[in-house]
Parts: C-alpha cells; sequence; structure tokens
C-alpha cells in the first residue's frame, strides 16, 4: 500500500528537476498524475517512467505562465480523472542570478508569472475538484524557499516571488480550511538536473560557491531530491498530515538553522 494510493496528484514543471522527482515519487507512492512543462520531450519522459511504475498519467506541454495553457491543463485533467486530491506548485522559470541593481522588471514580471502567478491561477482552477472532501480532504503544496526568508544574494526576483507565495499560501489556508482543505508550503534544498545545467554555465567561483551553499547544513551533504527532498511532499500530500495547514517546512537537511 502506498501512502498516496487511490489519489489524483496535479504538479506542474515535471520536465525535469525537483518536478519531475516529486512525480516519480508520487508515482512510487501509488497515485495518479496529471504532470504538466512546456518541455514537452523531457515531458513525455518523465510520463513514460511514471507510467511503468504503474501510474495513469496525464502529460500536457504547458506554459505555466499563461492563464488559457493552465485553464485546458485542469480541464484535462478532470476530463481524465473526474477530480484533484493534490495540487503540487512546483514550476518556476528562474531569469539569471545577478545583483538586484541589474535586475530588470522583465526579469521579475517573468518570474512573477511562472511561479506566484501560476500557484495563484492554479489553486483557484483547481478549487472546485478540491473542496468538501470527506476525511482527510484535499492538500494544496506550494513550493517556496529559504531564499526569501534568509536573503540569499543574487536572487531577488526569486526571493520576492517565492515569499509571496509564501504569504499567499498562509491567507488562503485560513479561507479554505471550512471547504476542508489544508495549503502548504516547502522551502526545499536538494541538488537537480536543473541546479547542475545552471551552474555550468558560472564562473568557477559562482560554482564553488553553490557547492559550499548546498553542503552547509548539519549533515555536511548535498541531498538527493527523490530520497531526501520529495517525501517530505509525500508526507503533505497524504492523509497523514490532515492536521497540518498554513505551514512552510524547510526540507533541506538544516541548511536554514545554519543560515
Amino acid at each position: 500500500m502506498g501512502k498516496l494510493d487511490g489519489k489524483v496528484a496535479v504538479i506542474t514543471g515535471c520536465a525535469s528537476g525537483l518536478g519531475k522527482q516529486h512525480a516519480l515519487r508520487f508515482a512510487a507512492e501509488g497515485a495518479n498524475l496529471a504532470i504538466c512543462d512546456v518541455q514537452a520531450e523531457k515531458l513525455a519522459e518523465t510520463k513514460r517512467m511514471c507510467e511503468e511504475i504503474g501510474a495513469e498519467v496525464v502529460a500536457l506541454r504547458c506554459d505555466v505562465g499563461r492563464y488559457d495553457e493552465l485553464v485546458g491543463f485542469v480541464e484535462q485533467t478532470v476530463d481524465r480523472f473526474g477530480t484533484i486530491d493534490v495540487l503540487l506548485n512546483n514550476a518556476h522559470k528562474i531569469t539569471d542570478l545577478r545583483i538586484f541593481l541589474d535586475f530588470s522588471v522583465e526579469d521579475l514580471d517573468i518570474e512573477l508569472h511562472t511561479s506566484l502567478y501560476a500557484t495563484w491561477h492554479m489553486m483557484k482552477l483547481c478549487f472546485p475538484y478540491l473542496r468538501d472532501k470527506p476525511g482527510a480532504g484535499a492538500s494544496i503544496i506550494n513550493t517556496s524557499s529559504k531564499g526569501g526568508i534568509e536573503g540569499t544574494k543574487f536572487h531577488a526576483a526569486y526571493a520576492a516571488a517565492k515569499e509571496a507565495i509564501r504569504g499567499l499560501s498562509r491567507v488562503v489556508a485560513r479561507e479554505w480550511g471550512e471547504y476542508n482543505i489544508r495549503v502548504n508550503t516547502v522551502s526545499p534544498g536538494g541538488w537537480t538536473d536543473n541546479v547542475d545545467s545552471q551552474l555550468h554555465k558560472r564562473s568557477p567561483e559562482v560554482q564553488e560557491w553553490a557547492l559550499a551553499a548546498f553542503k552547509d547544513n548539519p549533515f555536511k551533504r548535498i541531498g538527493d531530491p527523490y530520497t531526501d527532498v520529495s517525501p517530505i511532499f509525500v508526507f503533505l500530500a497524504s492523509d497523514e498530515s490532515h492536521w497540518m495547514t498554513g505551514q512552510n517546512l524547510h526540507a533541506d537537511g538544516g541548511v536554514w538553522i545554519s543560515a
């Protein structure tokens, strides 16, 4: 028996990185999935891997920065499964790493549209299918970051978007408890293929800084997204978290307490 047996989970941004690992882990725990990403070929690979595990999967190429495409994604999900039990907002397009003075409003707009606005829209679009479920109810998991909490250098646009998501999630947690919907955020820390590809474009100094930052925790190692980070998301998606809402969990091996 998996922790998510029989649940329908919607996850955004699943072509690579944490989103792909979430999809694989949720599939391993028995969930059926609706996944999306702008990278169609990589998304198809995630779909194939999840189906091999045993999950039923709807996979749709979708730009989460476009409201009309989010509408289509949710409609196709409901057409296939009839309901939604879990919403995991993971997608976020990071523009670049630079000092605040070098960020443009256009950079900020990109990050807000693919993270904050997408999270806002997806919660509203999924609400009719999440509300008033019996028992443990439904779960929304939004992805935040310690970047805003600690003020990570070179991440002004990213941190602004993630802090907004954390605040929004707390408000919605208060308002939607009466509908038996819990809303939590996770600030994850783990090395993914996305991190690796981004760092290869950076200077040796930036690469060294990033490696040190990811290891700056009591365990003195880099977290694995599948074995270390995604299980926290599984817990929040499962019925075991039914009495938890409005919280932000730091799934980072203690990086936050080391900051």
